[in-house]
């Protein structure tokens, strides 16, 4: 399977730079001129490719008996419950109503990555110029779904939260039976308030190195260093939710990014995998090699005829004579001068022993 994959203008994949993809979700309540701030704050920010999702019609719910949604209010600190069906009423929008926000965040600069949960939602993705598609975690067992979107053509992310290994290589498959899309897993780890042990990120590698394919997180934990982790461990991707500053205690708001931290930690994500660099080192061929290195140095008054020894011989900062590395060559050899007490010995100032 392919290691390096093109999400729009972006190769993702081994060895490439992570792809950070602040996810507007639903985070704005069916509030458009909210979401157009969100989206316009995100490209003042430096991001180049925004996520959202299409969730266009609450019929993907059960209108009774749906259950409830439980999630975490990070300011209250306890947990809340929403009946699920009431919770997606009221964050749907329609179709035309996303094609005015995509439009507004493709004609800022930004590419368009969509989670999806219908055909409609998937072919209307695709019409827009969406540049990839991600299948939520709650979908990855959705066949007919995962088919429909393999034939259009995307890369293809799959959040694997809450999936067994075997469930994933399942939805892969599919993927690739219908047209060998092109793939990427998201290790998805709980969210708060689950302990921060619990986001086991070597998981993460282990999907990568499982199904051979790039590999991202979907990051759920309460602050940003999950994304810094995931970056040094080799992730293709870096999904992170975006709320508004003054979210409250709203759905997945327990581990969404603040808006005004984006450009923080994009900046920090670059330095990062930056400092990374290579697995080799590059002596600068312009560097001064006994600056930072210990010489020989006379202990005390040193006469001609005396012993290289470590009675007679200490060692300092700069290496102006002989280096340290030299010791077993010259220790025992004589000098053929005189040397003050702190004055470096030189090779012109020894005299090699007869062998």
């Amino acid at each position: 399977m392919s290691k390096i994959i093109q999400i729009g203008k972006h190769s993702v994949g081994i060895g490439k730079r992570p792809l950070f993809l602040p996810d507007i979700g639903t985070f704005f309540n069916q509030n458009m001129s909210l979401a157009k701030e969100i989206v316009n704050k995100l490209s003042i920010s430096g991001v180049s490719v925004m996520k959202g999702e299409i969730l266009h019609s609450a019929d993907i719910c059960l209108k009774e008996n749906s259950g409830e949604e439980s999630y975490w209010g990070h300011c209250s600190g306890e947990m809340q419950s929403e009946d699920y069906r009431s919770l997606i009423e009221r964050k749907v929008i329609s179709l035309s109503v996303y094609e005015d926000l995509f439009r507004y965040s493709q004609n800022l600069g930004m590419e368009v990555v969509v989670s999806v949960y219908d055909f409609a939602g998937a072919d209307f993705a695709k019409d827009i110029g969406a540049v990839a598609l991600k299948i939520a975690s709650s979908n990855i067992t959705h066949q007919p779904l995962i088919s429909h979107i393999s034939k259009l053509g995307l890369p293809i992310i799959f959040d694997t939260g809450h999936s067994s290994l075997e469930e994933v290589a399942r939805a892969i498959s599919w993927s690739k039976d219908v047209a060998d899309s092109e793939v990427i897993v998201e290790h998805s780890p709980l969210g708060p308030p689950h302990p921060v042990e619990r986001h086991s990120l070597n998981f993460m590698n282990a999907l990568g190195a499982v199904f051979d394919i790039p590999y991202g997180l979907s990051d759920h934990h309460i602050d940003d260093e999950m994304l810094y982790a995931a970056t040094a461990m080799g992730a293709s991707i870096l999904e992170k939710g975006i709320c508004p500053d003054d979210m409250g205690d709203e759905q997945d708001g327990g581990h969404a990014l603040p808006i005004s931290r984006v450009k923080d930690v994009l900046v920090k994500i670059n330095n990062v995998y930056s400092g990374l660099g290579k697995s080799t080192r590059e002596l600068r061929h312009d560097r001064v090699k006994y600056s930072s290195r210990m010489g020989l140095v006379a202990k005390h008054n040193l006469k001609s005829g005396d012993e290289i020894n470590l009675d007679n011989v200490t060692f300092a900062f700069p290496a102006k004579g002989i280096g340290t590395e030299c010791w077993e060559d010259v220790c025992e050899w004589k000098l053929v001068e005189n040397i003050s007490k702190g004055q470096p010995i030189s090779w012109h100032q020894v005299h090699a022993l007869a062998t």
